[in-house]
């Protein structure tokens, strides 16, 4: 026998020793997983809310340009209108004289 303790044997046991180091590296890639599982997981989010920002976009455009397009169906309308009324005083001024030179 060895006139080693058997603790002293436990120490320096290159098998242990390896499965220290294996254990150790385990670890350091889990806790990296994590960290980069967390970072992933905010990457997806600011890439989701980029995605609800550009489809807001194209709503608020696409509403826009409606809403442009009925304002100048609006201002057409309006200038028809005021045509047919200048007209319509145009017509009533004529009638109101044509009745006030009778009596």
């Amino acid at each position: 026998m060895s006139d080693t303790p058997p603790s002293d044997i436990a120490d320096h046991d290159p098998l242990a020793e390896a499965e220290a180091r294996l254990l150790a590296a385990i670890g350091k890639v889990e806790r990296r997983m994590t960290a980069l599982s967390g970072r992933i997981g905010e990457a997806e989010g600011d890439a989701q809310a980029a995605r609800n920002a550009d489809n807001d976009r194209a709503r608020l455009a696409d509403q826009l340009d409606s809403a442009r397009a009925r304002e100048a169906e609006l201002a057409a309308a309006a200038e028809e209108a005021g045509a047919a009324l200048d007209e319509a005083m145009t017509e009533l001024k004529a009638a109101l004289a044509l009745a006030g030179g009778q009596g």
